[in-house]
């Protein structure tokens, strides 16, 4: 197969082989995963949080792992990409963990200590690291421990950001499909590295065999933890890796690719962040279950879930130009502004969800002739009490019968 990448256009279609054929194994194996699971009755029931009001499966991340684990044996990306094996690892650890969750919950504690684990083998064993920040915030190469910690940090917290947003059908699915789009896009580009490339084409098929089934309504399937953890993995290593495979590339002199992974993160990472600091504020776990994740805010606001899929989507392709544009400037300029854009649509989306559960609110109805009566006997109460005149009434009753004619309809 090595002589196939000698040619560019041999190059595409080995590109688009892969897409093909993980798209058509999702495609195809789904409905099978779909009929299993509701004869073994594998389903996720609408409860509390859960916007969705039929019991619906949540085993698609089978679909989007089995076409992740074929195509990449298939065409041999261990051979172009040496990380791969750890890689895998990783993703089998959180696909099982992932698999476990959604059959039987599992606590926090438990999945964050597979995610650690996934992280552990990419920047122990793998050596994929962060290793120069290229003048963010005025800091260039770092010592090998600070690297494994942040890299360690990054990859376990987009893993886990993920898995938070995917509370909207389509949503983890759409970010993660424009993430690896962009990315198999430029790796491609750049050059030098075809196993990347592969990766990122192969989640681009298996996220629209997925999104086929998803993003309908209603929805005929959920990822489940099994696939959103797939998708903040996979997607915080190839991010990972622009920074760390391409650090002396020409095309990204100035940021090191700082600016442009951030920017593919952004969104799962900033509302986890900004979610977490808020629950932390009001003395609440960073991990208790709220409605305070972007998604709900923008269902709070009117949205229905495809209109929220595509202003997510726009916003996110919105950060991966501006990143792209001042990919030659330092990236704590790109950062900055990123940081700046997100503050100014969340305050936006913020008082919009704010006028709206105010006209929703309930008017409570008034029945004048009984304000009147109250008001009238008010000022003969007051004026006998200059009088110093006990009252023959008693306000307390009337008020107590304003309240109960209040709870009648009109």
């Amino acid at each position: 197969m090595q002589d196939i990448f000698n040619s560019d256009s041999k190059i595409i279609l080995i590109y688009i082989a892969v897409f093909i054929t993980a798209l058509i194994i999702v495609w195809q194996s789904i409905p099978s995963v779909i009929y299993v699971a509701k004869r073994k009755r594998l389903l996720d029931k609408p409860t509390g949080r859960k916007k969705h009001a039929n019991v619906t499966p949540n085993l698609a991340g089978i679909a989007i792992f089995a076409a992740v684990a074929f195509v990449c044996a298939l065409f041999q990306v261990g051979r172009f990409l040496p990380e791969w094996n750890y890689i895998f690892a990783g993703a089998f650890l959180l696909f099982v963990t992932g698999l476990k969750d959604d059959l039987v919950p599992m606590s926090a504690y438990k999945k964050f200590m597979a995610q650690f684990g996934a992280a552990f083998i990419i920047v122990v064993l793998a050596d994929l690291r962060i290793k120069n920040l290229h003048g963010f915030l005025g800091i260039y190469h770092i010592p090998y421990i600070v690297s494994a910690v942040i890299t360690f940090l990054i990859i376990t917290f987009v893993t886990n950001a993920y898995n938070l947003i995917d509370g909207v059908d389509g949503l983890a699915g759409t970010q993660g499909l424009l993430g690896f789009l962009f990315l198999g896009v430029f790796f491609s580009t750049l050059g030098g590295n075809y196993g990347l490339s592969m990766v990122c084409f192969c989640m681009v098929g298996a996220l629209i065999g997925f999104l086929r089934y998803n993003l309908i309504s209603p929805a005929r399937i959920f990822m489940g933890d099994t696939g959103s953890l797939q998708i903040g993995y996979l997607l915080s290593i190839t991010s990972v890796a622009i920074i760390d495979k391409y650090e002396y590339d020409p095309v990204l002199a100035g940021s090191g690719g700082i600016g442009l992974a951030v920017a593919l993160l952004f969104i799962p990472a900033f509302d986890t962040l900004r979610v977490f600091i808020t629950r932390i504020l009001k003395g609440n776990s960073p991990f208790a279950a709220d409605r305070t994740h972007i998604h709900h805010i923008l269902l709070d606001t009117g949205f229905k879930s495809k209109q929220i899929v595509i202003t997510l989507a726009m916003v996110k392709i919105l950060f991966i130009s501006v990143a792209f544009i001042l990919k030659d400037y330092n990236p704590t300029y790109t950062i900055s502004l990123l940081l700046l854009i997100a503050l100014v649509l969340m305050t936006i989306a913020m008082n919009a969800r704010n006028r709206h559960l105010g006209q929703k609110a309930p008017l409570i109805p008034v029945n004048e002739r009984l304000m009147k009566k109250l008001d009238r006997r008010s000022k003969e109460k007051a004026a006998l009490k200059e009088k110093n005149v006990k009252p023959k009434f008693n306000t307390a009753s009337a008020e107590h019968a304003m309240a109960a004619n209040e709870k009648k309809p009109e």
